[in-house]
């Protein structure tokens, strides 16, 4: 059990029966009145976000999660199926928009899982992907920050540099979606 002065953001608890991921802890001192803990939770299971102010008198429990690499075979629906590494068992698992922009066919990921159940993919925090489209770069278009948009060869697309072609193999912030720099 978690007291609310040991939770803090990446803190895994259970909240209303589901593992949630905190994403924002903020803890409050009143006056005279009890602390509070204001807090963004992730739920783990289905990705709905919530706020929710807990408490000073409360206790929490906490989640485990556990870890295990498995490799990306495809994408079907809002689900992607994964095989493990060391029993090349096969597995599949819920994933979010964002994480399937980013993965191609054998990729190395870490599939999260609760109470033996495969619950969620973590991706590497970086990628490395190839420009399969990238638009021409206009001449004197450099006001603001200049770039332009790039087609990767998973479909996703990005806002890159506008010294980026087609061809180029870039490295993703998957964290973020963003360009972070060339390969």
């Amino acid at each position: 059990m978690l007291a609310l002065g040991q939770v803090s953001i990446g803190s895994k608890i259970l909240f209303r029966g589901a593992p949630h991921d905190v994403l924002q802890a903020n803890h409050l001192k009143m006056g005279r009145g009890g602390a509070k803990l204001q807090t963004k939770l992730r739920n783990l299971l289905d990705g709905a976000v919530i706020d929710y102010t807990f408490a000073g008198d409360e206790r929490l429990e906490e989640v485990e999660i556990s870890y295990r690499n498995a490799q990306f075979l495809y994408a079907e629906g809002k689900a992607g199926h994964f095989m493990f590494s060391d029993t090349y068992e096969q597995v599949e698992a819920p994933m979010a928009e964002s994480s399937s922009r980013f993965l191609k066919d054998g990729a190395s990921v870490d599939l999260q899982s609760w109470q033996n159940r495969v619950i969620g993919v973590k991706l590497p925090k970086k990628v490395e992907l190839i420009v399969t489209e990238a638009e021409p770069a206009v001449r004197g278009n450099t006001a603001n920050t200049a770039t332009k948009n790039a087609t990767l060869e998973t479909g996703a697309v990005v806002q890159v540099p506008l010294f980026v072609k087609t061809g180029d193999k870039l490295i993703i912030n998957t964290e973020t979606g963003q360009y972070d720099s060339r390969a």
